[in-house]
């Protein structure tokens, strides 16, 4: 009796405190158990003017926005089930477009939960096009880099001994040294790539011409910031410089640069201290370095002069190699990928393709695109050119179609036939995100190595299109990519690091794995149903994905995947100067 006594007595005193711990909403949602678990949003935040979505996993009827600090309602909408081929699910969908009042917020789903925080305002992505952009410079290879104050970050100098020709050609001997220090480190781990460095300096480049009000000096905290030059261009710069160091003398240009092995994942740059070997040529890779030195001597023109000059000579050199070996080439052996990626190609088709349209945007001379293509059949309506495909390190003709089409010095002919296949690539992207629940490009089974790279440049290629043709429905669309990457996903997750609430917090880096410290601006590859690693969930969807240290084939980062986020996020930053 005395027992059940104290049990009733004690019922009274530990329950209501068990209920205060809790902190139930207004509406009987645990604030904390419910937090952005079900209800999915841009954790970094809307732009005024433009769509702003929200998506709840479980039925509700409506939502309520509410002010961060007071937790005052400031609008109330309606949800509604949609079936979402992105997730193969059913989701309830509502948008709050009409509230523009800037400020912090977030969104609950009576019954449901509440989401993570965000902003609305018109510069919401001035700090990720920060982030994204000065990942570049902790990548940077050959350097002593010495950003503790920024973010915690040291190494002492490495990879000073770049590198030693792996096989024998008719210029350099096996094992003899070609200066090739500089460069970013590709990844996670410390290779050099040129497949990789070419897209990610093109695609800076592009975002500069398109937008030069948004790219000042002093905007990325660099090393190079207060020399007067803008900040972007610096560090594309970094890219560019190191390229030049790859190319052969006849004007070929090797592939890679990197270790025999693979570097343990606790090892700093500065530890690895193999030697590191220059691998064979490749038409594929030469073709892209003449399109990216191509656009570097257009760009350059106006803050370097010498510097265009020296990109337009090292263009030229390799369009020659080019034109006197039509057949693709790529010297390779299969040991030459037990430290580093492959970056294969079984054609260099685009690639020549990107080279020639980006000679003619410069020169203004058809002669170029002849070499690829028949121009007349085409003009004809007798040859078709390749439609092109979303920007990646293996095709990225997108860019050349895209200078050319906007070039004045192009065939009129020949460019509206270049407009209307991009503008077809566009409308297949645009319907895709119409039968997304989120809006995204990707349905369930296209989730694969790298996919939020994929839907980024899915939404560049809508960007473009709208450059050229202005249709709102693709700036739509393409800020509905970046909403995904950055949250409203059905994970609930950000996935580039220091962004949002629920942000990456173990890319497989191994900077990051043995420093302990993150890497902001860090974007990763996201879901994939291959799941390489086998540590993610394979044949998931959205769903495939660990943030786990050893899941390299969904959590780690590369180059051009940031190439794609700061393209991507440039076409919706605000004027920063």
């Amino acid at each position: 009796m005395k027992k059940r006594q104290l049990c009733y007595i004690l019922s009274f005193l530990v329950i209501p405190a068990l209920l205060s711990c809790a902190e139930f909403t207004a509406v009987g949602v645990p604030k904390e158990a419910e937090t952005g678990k079900k209800v999915f949003v841009n954790q970094v935040g809307y732009l005024p003017d433009y769509f702003k979505r929200v998506v709840s996993a479980e039925e509700a009827g409506e939502f309520i926005l509410l002010a961060e600090e007071s937790k005052k309602e400031m609008y109330k909408g309606t949800l509604r089930p949609v079936y979402d081929r992105t997730s193969e699910r059913v989701i309830w969908q509502g948008e709050f477009t009409s509230f523009v009042i800037p400020g912090r917020y977030r969104i609950l789903v009576p019954g449901v939960g509440e989401s993570y925080s965000f902003i609305i305002g018109p510069d919401v992505y001035n700090d990720p096009l920060k982030l994204g952009t000065r990942f570049l410079y902790l990548q940077r290879c050959g350097i002593e880099l010495n950003d503790l104050e920024t973010t915690g970050h040291y190494h002492p100098y490495c990879h000073l001994k770049d590198g030693f020709l792996a096989r024998a050609d008719q210029f350099y001997a096996a094992n003899e040294k070609i200066f090739s220090v500089g460069g970013w480190h590709d990844a996670g781990d410390y290779g050099k790539y040129v497949s990789t460095t070419t897209v990610t300096a093109a695609q800076m480049l592009t975002a500069y011409e398109l937008w030069p009000e948004k790219f000042y000096d002093g905007q990325f905290d660099i090393p190079e910031s207060g020399n007067g030059i803008p900040d972007l261009l610096d560090e594309a710069r970094i890219g560019l410089e190191w390229l030049f160091t790859m190319q052969r003398p006849d004007g070929a240009v090797y592939h890679k640069l990197s270790g025999s092995r693979w570097p343990s994942i606790n090892t700093t740059p500065d530890f690895d201290r193999q030697p590191r070997y220059i691998y064979g040529i490749s038409t594929a890779d030469t073709a892209k370095f003449v399109a990216t030195m191509a656009i570097a001597a257009r760009i350059y023109e106006e803050v370097d002069p010498v510097f265009a000059r020296k990109a337009l000579v090292a263009a030229e050199k390799s369009w020659k190699f080019l034109c006197e070996n039509p057949d693709f080439i790529w010297d390779h052996s299969g040991f030459d990928d037990e430290g580093s990626g492959a970056y294969g190609s079984a054609t260099d088709r685009p690639d020549r393709l990107w080279a020639a349209f980006e000679l003619v945007a410069l020169f203004g001379r058809d002669d170029y695109l002849a070499e690829v293509v028949n121009v007349e059949k085409v003009k004809a309506g007798e040859e078709r050119l390749d439609r092109p495909t979303p920007l990646s390190w293996s095709d990225s003709a997108l860019l050349g179609y895209f200078h050319y089409a906007r070039a004045g010095k192009s065939n009129p002919d020949l460019q509206r036939i270049v407009e209307d296949l991009i503008i077809e690539a566009a409308d297949s992207e645009l319907l895709r995100t119409k039968e997304s629940g989120y809006r995204y490009s990707l349905k369930f089974s296209d989730f694969a190595w790298a996919s939020n790279k994929e839907g980024l440049a899915r939404g560049i290629t809508m960007i473009l299109a709208h450059q050229l043709r202005p249709n709102p429905e693709y700036l739509e669309a393409a800020l509905a990519q970046l909403d995904f990457v950055l949250g409203l996903n059905p994970l609930s997750k950000c996935f580039v690091a220091q962004l949002g609430t629920n942000t990456v917090r173990n890319p497989h880096h191994r900077l990051v794995a043995s420093r302990r410290k993150p890497l902001p601006g860090l974007v990763v590859g996201g879901p994939n149903n291959n799941s390489e690693s086998l540590v993610e969930p394979a044949n998931q969807g959205p769903f495939s994905y660990a943030d786990a240290q050893n899941s390299y084939s969904s959590n780690e980062t590369a180059i051009d995947y940031n190439a794609a986020f700061i393209l991507a996020v440039s076409a919706f930053a605000g004027t920063q100067q």
